[in-house]
């Protein structure tokens, strides 16, 4: 928030200079706010985990983190009502997407230097959301096409399949629908908050005696080889998240070849480096760099829709990590044709024709080259029957 020279300001670096915002204070910890989960500046302090900033005894530097905890955020909002009044307090800093805590560097301690932990602030920016993840699905008409593809998907490969490994279960939105399907399902996330709401809406549903969760990265899934009386796996999946917030996709594919028994399905969704759709749609606009955004790793936030920086992956880049242990069965563009979901108003100019044009972007999202150009795709993969040297069954 610029709020035009308010007595209670500080100003945070930025790569692009000094940018004005309110805050409160709390001996050495520093509350920010930010409002919009667009705003560039929340994103460039929680990427390196360090903020600088010109307070009004002067120029300090400390440690940056999202503070998650309901209780917590309340508490500093509280803090910042008082601080600015009612009227500025709405204006400003209503219904907030992101609070962050900056604690300063002690007078004369050696400068923070930059964490760099791209992990704290994955699990910290899924923590946040965990509450509304739902209405961030179902509130857009692209997010819940991606839901019905997958499922639809899952249902006809996983059916008379009972021990199920989810990776990145997020909220719960595919692994509800297979618990009540009779299967059980160990569902692995790297955010404890989504895990809680999955328990919850498991018990809610009656099925919890079939989930079992587990607080894991994708990248150190192979820690699940450890995990007492795990169930031996007939399958595994997972969709549009955990694959692409991880910057290297060999540690995941070795370590479910090792889960998984041979001749088992694995269905992967990923965001797709290559979108048919922004392909031709930016370079119409004469937006090159929105046109080829996805084709450097990470994908910074701005270049993508996300609220963090995310690893794009073309289908030849996963069935490169993969193929030591799996072989592709099938591949299917999602959407192919349709917009991607933060472009989703395009699609609402076409609402009273969206079912009849969701049903020809499936038909041509499982056709080459269109398989291949979705802004996500669905892989579905087979355990093969001779792993690696060495590598077990």
């Amino acid at each position: 928030m610029d709020d035009g020279g308010h007595p209670s300001t500080l100003q945070v670096r930025m790569p692009w200079g000094w940018v004005p915002l309110g805050f409160v204070r709390e001996a050495q910890l520093v509350y920010l706010v930010a409002r919009e989960r667009s705003a560039r500046w929340p994103v460039e302090i929680l990427r390196s985990g360090v903020a600088v900033l010109r307070l009004p005894d002067g120029e300090s530097r400390g440690r940056a983190a999202l503070v998650t905890e309901s209780s917590d955020r309340e508490q500093i909002l509280d803090r910042f009502r008082a601080t600015y009044g009612p009227e500025q307090y709405a204006r400003w800093y209503d219904r907030p997407a992101r609070v962050l805590r900056i604690a300063l560097d002690p007078p004369g301690a050696a400068p923070t230097r930059p964490p760099n932990e791209y992990a704290e602030w994955l699990e910290a920016e899924f923590d946040n959301v965990a509450e509304e993840y739902d209405h961030h699905i179902t509130g857009n008409r692209m997010n819940r096409l991606l839901r019905d593809r997958s499922l639809a998907q899952l249902r006809a490969t996983f059916a008379g399949r009972r021990h199920l490994l989810e990776v990145g279960c997020g909220s719960g939105m595919e692994t509800l629908p297979l618990l009540q399907a009779g299967h059980e399902v160990v569902a692995v996330d790297i955010s404890e908050r989504m895990l809680a709401v999955v328990r919850r809406k498991a018990r809610d549903a009656g099925v919890s005696e079939r989930l079992r969760t587990v607080k894991l990265r994708a990248r150190d899934l192979a820690d699940l080889g450890s995990v007492d009386q795990l169930p031996e796996l007939d399958a595994a999946y997972s969709t549009y998240g955990a694959l692409n917030c991880e910057p290297e996709l060999g540690p995941m594919a070795e370590a479910l070849g090792r889960l998984l028994r041979r001749g088992s399905p694995l269905i992967l969704g990923v965001y797709n480096r290559w979108c048919l759709f922004e392909l031709a749609g930016y370079s119409l606009a004469l937006q090159g760099h929105r046109a080829l955004g996805r084709r450097t790793n990470p994908v910074l936030v701005g270049s993508s829709r996300f609220c963090i920086d995310v690893y794009a992956y073309s289908v030849s880049d996963v069935d490169r990590s993969f193929r030591p242990w799996f072989e592709r069965r099938r591949i299917e563009g999602v959407p192919a044709l349709l917009p991607p979901s933060d472009l989703t108003s395009y699609a609402e100019r076409f609402a009273r024709r969206f079912d009849r044009l969701a049903r020809w972007d499936a038909a041509l999202g499982r056709r080459f080259p269109f398989s291949h150009l979705g802004d996500h795709f669905l892989a579905t993969y087979e355990r093969r029957a001779v792993p690696p040297s060495g590598g077990g069954a």
